[in-house]
């Protein structure tokens, strides 16, 4: 059976996890967003106009297809990533409930009841 300071350290660690992931998980939902947006813009230029990509503080004249291809594979790889990042957190979340029930019954189960109050004894006068 674990220690209570064990319990402890795992349920802070599980609580450090959750946040680590759902920052993880904003961050690329809005890698994703901004990838679609920037694609959509993409797809309604003419196809021979002059595209210009960031490379540094340089920029880079590119074909408009193969700016659109690596838009798409950012979408998707955002997309892939933003769902196994949900399902880590679902796992965890259920994970720390599990760690926050068994603090509960290790709380319960090294917890001394309170003492009975004696009931006051009537005196007769």
């Amino acid at each position: 059976m674990a220690t209570f300071q064990e319990l402890q350290a795992n349920l802070q660690r599980g609580h450090r996890e959750q946040q680590s992931v759902s920052a993880n998980s904003r961050i690329r939902a809005r890698e994703e967003k901004m990838a679609s947006v920037t694609l959509v813009g993409l797809n309604e230029l003419p196809e021979g106009t002059r595209v210009h990509t960031q490379l540094g503080k340089a920029f880079l004249t590119q074909p408009l297809a193969e700016v659109k291809a690596t838009m798409q594979a950012r979408v998707v790889s955002a997309a892939k990533d933003l769902t196994m990042l949900i399902e880590k957190k679902a796992y965890l979340d259920g994970k720390v409930i599990q760690l926050e029930q068994e603090a509960q019954e290790f709380i319960k189960a090294h917890l001394k009841p309170p003492d009975a109050k004696p009931a006051a004894a009537s005196s007769s006068s």
